[in-house]
């Protein structure tokens, strides 16, 4: 039997980063960038939709902000990247053959302005302030070094008092009372003891967060300004409040000779989620995303336009056990937000030419010709197993072009990839499925949806707060109860796992560990149409070719002889009353360990 690797490109590991685009990494190596791009026809539309959004913003002379809207892995940052180098003037971005149209369509106004074009990364952020006027100072001082430093600081308005009151007093009854009492002991570290006009210019030019320009904040706030609060609570200096900050870094990239500001936010709601346990964090730090529209201070001499990534509704991020009168309270206000912004979303239909490109590339011509027919050969299967493994979402060319995934494995991937981290794209998923199954997978197999739940289930990367507790159930489940079940049939995993890949014994184990995987599958994300009301015969389809029976057609019967047999050791699995009765897998404690964890937040 031919190998899938002798035609396709598999690799023998995968980097923990792989298929994972930050965009400040992305805007930085532009050929790399484009050349991993795959615009399908979805995408060329949305890249259009956001050039008439920027023109808009341009041409009007009004601040906007759009959601770009898709599922984890569904190229959002990739897409800003590239956004970025079209309106940057990047040659291999504006050579991009399939988006041609589109910026011969936009040259005309595109021509002869002058874009600054800010990359952000919110993770690390403290709050909205610190993340966009703070990322707006480091980007600046990155591309214009000899420019000033925006106004966006607290500390600037104290600096001003302060050059008033200097030149009131006069240099020498200031500095002499500035420098009263000064030591070497200073919350800011060691201390040079006097100010004189020197020292004060160089500390006021001075790098915000830099230890003579924090000593000075200290020494004037200690002396003459007690009433100021330029310190953020030990997370650096503080900021001008969001909306005066936007007119400061408009004022200040139009001083610099720019047109427009377009502010690329990636991962903000990311961030944002990573805070939902929070709900007062998240409602004070969302609601001050409407001002990026919305202006008390009118004074923005060039637009702001910002590209807002987003993979989940805010909405979704507040749990259920957040008491009626808060979440209705938060929705209240989201609506308020959300309904300023556009939305540009790329859709999950795009993933399987991307992964055509992506993760399935063939090593040659003839190589997609002998896979191609491979695919025609296995698709002879039953109408009942395919229409299981087209779900209503794929069809033939679909299955063609993720084979050896199957349309079901994907859209399960997809519901998954949701609620993972970024380091947990679908493309990686993928691309690991057959990095693990190397020395196996044969040229006509399909990928069983059951061998996702131990690439998702285990790795390093983290899920959110509220999924972690999910999965731990499952894995909790799979490991005191199903896996004994098993072993118990079949012999030791570890035993198992020296022989060969072909030994009756190692195949019986791992057939029937996927059907018992599917099953917990189904309890992580009950809402996927390929999980919905598992029977027995959808069971057997969604890991087609892992169970043979003399009989073809059989298969059903056989899943759920083996299904009864284990209910009856392990109550967890549930067997319906039906005539072709329903199979699912109650993951005991999940709902109950999750309402006590947000309790235990809430008290704490």
């Amino acid at each position: 039997m031919t190998l899938l690797k002798d035609l396709i490109d598999i690799p023998e590991h995968i980097d923990k980063g792989q298929f994972v685009l930050r965009l400040t990494e992305g805007v930085t190596d532009p050929q790399a960038t484009v050349a991993a791009y795959v615009p399908t026809p979805q995408l060329v539309l949305a890249f259009d939709d956001a050039l008439n959004f920027i023109k808009g913003s341009v041409l009007g002379h009004t601040s906007k902000a759009t959601y770009l809207h898709g599922s984890f892995g569904s190229g959002k940052s990739h897409f800003m990247a590239i956004l970025h180098l079209i309106l940057s003037g990047n040659s291999a971005a504006r050579g991009i053959p399939e988006l041609a149209s589109v910026i011969q369509k936009h040259n005309s106004w595109i021509e002869g302005k002058k874009f600054l074009l800010v990359p952000y990364h919110m993770i690390a952020a403290h709050d909205v302030e610190s993340g966009i006027l703070g990322g707006y100072v480091d980007f600046v001082r990155r591309v214009h070094p000899d420019a000033p430093i925006p106004g966006v600081y607290l500390a600037e308005g104290l600096f001003k008092d302060a050059s008033a009151l200097r030149h009131r007093m006069g240099d020498e009854a200031f500095f002499a009372a500035l420098s009263e009492g000064a030591s070497a002991d200073s919350d800011f570290g060691d201390v040079d003891v006097g100010w004189d006009a020197a020292r004060f210019d160089s500390a006021v030019d001075a790098d915000p967060g830099s230890e003579e320009r924090s000593q000075l904040i200290s020494a004037l706030v200690g002396k003459f300004f007690g009433s100021y609060d330029t310190q953020a609570g030990g997370h650096g200096e503080a900021f001008i409040s969001l909306d005066k900050g936007l007119s400061v870094i408009s004022r200040h990239a139009k001083d610099l000779g720019y047109d427009a500001l377009i502010l690329f936010l990636d991962e903000l709601i990311l961030w944002l989620a990573s805070h939902a346990a929070d709900l007062k964090f998240v409602h004070q730090e969302g609601q001050k995303l409407a001002k990026l529209v919305e202006a008390q201070t009118a004074d923005r001499p060039i637009p702001i336009v910002s590209f807002i990534a987003r993979q989940r509704d805010l909405s979704e991020l507040i749990g259920d056990s957040v008491p009626g009168a808060d979440r209705l309270n938060f929705g209240d206000a989201l609506k308020h937000w959300e309904g300023r912004f556009h939305k540009i979303t790329l859709e999950d239909r795009n993933l399987p030419a991307i992964a055509e490109r992506r993760v399935l590339k063939c090593h040659t011509p003839s190589a997609r010709q002998e896979l191609n027919a491979a695919f025609e050969q296995t698709a002879k299967i039953r109408e009942s197993v395919m229409t299981t493994l087209l779900t209503g979402e794929g069809d033939r060319e679909m299955f063609r072009k993720v084979y050896p995934f199957s349309p079901a494995l994907v859209q399960t991937l997809i519901a998954v990839s949701s609620v993972l981290q970024r380091e947990r794209t679908a493309l990686k998923v993928m691309m690991q499925l057959l990095v693990e199954q190397r020395d196996v997978l044969t040229v006509g197999d399909i990928v069983p949806v059951g061998d996702l739940f131990d690439v998702i289930a285990h790795g390093d990367e983290a899920f959110s707060q509220e999924m972690a507790i999910h999965f731990d159930n499952a894995k909790r489940l799979y490991h005191q109860k199903l896996l004994p079940m098993l072993e118990k049939t079949h012999g030791r995993r570890e035993e198992l796992e020296k022989l060969p890949t072909d030994d009756p014994r190692r195949v019986g184990f791992r057939n029937d560990d996927r059907l018992v995987k599917t099953l917990l599958l189904s309890a992580l994300v009950p809402e996927v149409e390929t999980l919905r009301g598992l029977n027995a015969e959808r069971l057997a389809a969604l890991n087609h070719g892992t169970i043979k029976t003399p009989i073809a057609g059989r298969e059903g019967q056989e899943v759920l002889r083996r299904v009864r047999n284990w209910a009856a050791s392990v109550g967890e699995i549930r067997i319906g009353e039906e005539t072709n009765p329903s199979i699912s897998i109650q993951l005991s404690g999940v709902d109950t360990e999750g309402i006590i964890k947000q309790a235990e937040r809430e008290d704490n």
